[in-house]
């Protein structure tokens, strides 16, 4: 019999900005209302990261946030998915920088661009790893 691998979420992570840009503020810098914005997207505020802060730091302090609450280390981890449709740049991948960031020196790591459902398609690619 051959038992079909499977993945499961051992811990969960995340990092926010400090800085809060609201709708109410946006609508001093463009052409839109809190009200235009809330009825389409559901959308009351976003997170600005500070200009030098890279989506690898950031997906650092989310990862190192994670790794702790599964009480896991670098040397646990196999494989690192990075689904990003803003990479830091074109080359390397993001992925890199934040496996050279945690300290993963056994696991493989890619970037997969496939914005608002990352999350659903990092899980299958995790599966079939």
């Amino acid at each position: 019999m051959n038992a079909r691998p499977y993945i499961r979420i051992l811990g969960l992570g995340r990092y926010l900005p400090d800085r809060v840009l609201t709708n109410r503020e946006l609508e001093t810098m463009v052409d839109t209302s809190d009200e235009w914005i809330r009825t389409r997207t559901g959308i009351r505020e976003r997170r600005i990261a500070p200009p030098d802060m890279t989506a690898a730091e950031m997906g650092r302090r989310a990862a190192e946030a994670a790794m702790a609450c599964a009480g896991v280390g670098p040397d646990d981890i196999d494989l690192l998915l990075v689904s990003t449709a803003t990479p830091d740049r074109l080359l390397p991948a993001t992925a890199c920088d934040l496996q050279a960031l945690l300290g993963l020196r056994r696991a493989g790591a890619y970037d997969f661009a496939t914005a608002c459902s990352g999350f659903l398609y990092g899980l299958a690619l995790a599966e079939g790893h």
